[in-house]
């Protein structure tokens, strides 16, 4: 005796109850002729308009016709799930309004899509199906056959019935197959179809409108696609909170929707990894555990450049993606050397490297994708050098237009093309009058100035670290009792809770005075009110009163706490007789001529 089925069909598998349509009264035999006119109008060009729901229907009701059944189906596979799903059917309506799925390998339909081979069930009762459903429904027989697309990929599964005792035959398995041949053909151009429309308005989708406006600089951007499919290249450019300006571009492999889905969701990831203060680096290996975990055997190329106004500095760090290009006045164009770190996706827990980019007053940076410099019939190296050559010293816009128009040229590109460009603003004097005394002692306090030094781990060198901010500060607009309570505090804990060496920074420009201490410490700082009699965890309460504005970035190895200062003219803290401040059992001077006690203001700011 046969072994059961699990199951005649897909859609057979779910009926409660007898519904089918008969809609081949009185089967007659056709001459091959006629057969051969029939599976012509399976063909008929004016299907090539529908969309893809409605061409299946209209091809499954010539396919009831062709092969003389009651019943046809359309099951498409799923790849993600390996499942057939029920897309379309004439005569089993409830498989696709139920939404039935079928495991490839498990049922009628499942076999046929594992062997991609047809398949004739001439006996459906319960010797034969385990399931009552089909038989009760009076399903008398079934022939399937895979769907093929190109190179033999599998589409999906047809498979049509009857609801009288007449054995389909080797002749109608043929018929069918050709059938077959033409639907899984117009099936995969319908779906290549509806997909590309889908990717390109989701890639479009995800291009930032606008590109932000940064005082000093300017930004432009082009994004192409390639005629034949939608990539997935990107780029973005984002100001922080904190200020720093972020720009990436980045490739994910592959072509169609899928690569345009896995592009947006690193898009948003790298957004968000970049919200928490992460550096570029760390944001790259932070995202590569998402890919890893989330979008298994994607591999993406990925290049961020971070800086902070007035941009002379950008903080680069590449996963696997081809370098920025710098370009100067009065200099020739270069490419930012970068360590050959792999593309996201590709290696576990590796950590990425960074390095750091000058660029002049009125110099630019300009990020790109492969499509720009990769071709078929060259070297790599020939098309980076057409690049250099290309990019000027201009308006970031002027700069795009001259790099599309010399590498790309009148001929449609082979690959999708991402640039983004940004240059530093070049300020001009005004006037050509030689300037007065005033004016340059106010040029010379407008100047930016910055000094910086490294300290041992030593809690000692401690008072040698608050004695260089203060020396550093003397003749600026800033409190030099500010200075020395938040140097003390900041490298009191690298040396306490990093328990490494550490470096101490103090900047000014016109607007800000800023004090940053890295160490190689993993632990990020909070801000929190100690318990009453508790010793200890008051310094960042302080150290939130005094400042403006302060915060923590990731960077490549270890971390950078940063404060901003008022500046003297708008000091919150009051200051009174007393000459010495307690800050967790640590005594500091007071520095100013007038002693200091530091009244700090009610509001807190935690980070």
């Amino acid at each position: 005796m046969p072994m059961p089925d699990n199951g005649v069909s897909l859609g057979l598998a779910v009926m409660m109850e007898p519904r089918i349509r008969t809609s081949v009264d009185a089967p007659t035999e056709k001459t091959s002729d006629e057969r051969l006119d029939d599976l012509l109008a399976v063909t008929d060009t004016g299907l090539r308009q529908l969309d893809l729901q409605s061409l299946l229907v209209e091809l499954l009701d010539r396919v009831r016709e062709i092969a003389g059944a009651d019943t046809a189906t359309v099951l498409l596979l799923d790849p993600s799930s390996q499942t057939l799903v029920a897309t379309a059917a004439r005569g089993l309506e409830e498989e696709v309004y139920q939404g039935v799925r079928l495991p490839v390998g498990r049922g009628f339909a499942g076999r046929i899509a594992a062997t991609r081979r047809p398949a004739i069930l001439n006996r459906v009762d319960e010797s034969t199906v385990a399931k009552p459903i089909p038989w009760e429904n009076r399903i008398q027989t079934l022939m399937g056959v895979p769907l093929l697309g190109g190179h033999g990929r599998l589409v999906g599964v047809l498979h049509v019935s009857r609801l009288e005792p007449r054995a389909f035959s080797d002749d109608d398995v043929s018929l069918l197959e050709v059938v077959a041949d033409r639907v899984g053909a117009a099936v995969e151009a319908s779906r290549l179809m509806a997909e590309t429309r889908a990717a390109t308005i989701l890639e479009r989708s995800l291009m930032p409108t606008v590109l932000p406006e940064v005082p000093g600089a300017g930004l432009a951007a082009r994004h192409v696609t390639a005629g034949r499919a939608v990539g997935g290249d990107w780029y973005d450019a984002f100001v922080l909170p904190t200020g720093e300006l972020w720009m990436v571009a980045g490739d994910v492999a592959g072509h169609g929707l899928h690569a345009a889905v896995v592009m947006g969701r690193i898009r948003s990831s790298l957004r968000a990894y970049a919200l928490l203060g992460e550096s570029p680096a760390r944001t790259l290996e932070l995202t590569d555990k998402k890919v890893q975990h989330f979008e298994v055997g994607a591999m993406v190329t990925v290049v961020c450049a971070v800086a902070r106004a007035p941009y002379e500095e950008f903080h680069i760090s590449s996963a696997g993606h081809l370098p920025p290009l710098v370009a100067s006045t009065g200099a020739e164009p270069s490419y930012v050397e970068l360590d050959p770190d792999p593309p996201l996706g590709v290696k576990r827990d590796w950590r990425w490297s960074g390095t750091t980019v000058g660029v002049s007053p009125g110099g630019v940076l300009v990020l790109y994708t492969d499509g720009l410099v990769e071709r078929h019939d060259e070297s790599v190296d020939r098309g980076l050098e057409r690049l250099r050559r290309a990019v000027v010293v201009d308006d970031p816009d002027i700069v795009c237009q001259s790099v599309m128009r010399r590498t790309i040229g009148p001929g449609a590109p082979l690959d999708d093309i991402a640039v983004l460009a940004f240059r530093r603003t070049v300020t001009r004097s005004a006037s050509r009058r030689e300037p007065s005394q005033t004016t340059l002692e106010s040029r010379r306090r407008s100047r930016r100035r910055r000094t910086a030094h490294a300290f041992p781990l030593d809690p000692q060198r401690i008072l040698l670290a608050r004695r260089f901010a203060v020396d550093a500060v003397r003749d600026w607009p800033v409190d030099p009792l500010s200075v020395a309570l938040v140097v003390t505090e900041l490298a009191s804990n690298a040396v306490q809770h990093a328990g490494t060496s550490y470096t101490v920074q103090v900047e000014w420009d016109p607007s800000v005075v800023r004090i940053e201490v890295t160490d190689e410490g993993e632990g990020m700082p909070t801000c929190t009110v100690p318990a009453p009699g508790t010793g200890h965890g008051r310094g960042l309460v302080l150290v939130d009163t005094l400042a403006r504005e302060w915060g923590v970035r990731r960077e490549t190895t270890g971390k950078t706490v940063w404060v901003d200062l008022p500046t003297t003219a708008e000091q919150r803290p009051t200051h009174t007789g007393a000459s010495r401040w307690r800050v967790s059992s640590i005594e500091v001077d007071a520095l100013d001529e007038r002693g200091a006690t530091v009244t700090p203001d009610q509001g807190r700011r935690k980070w």
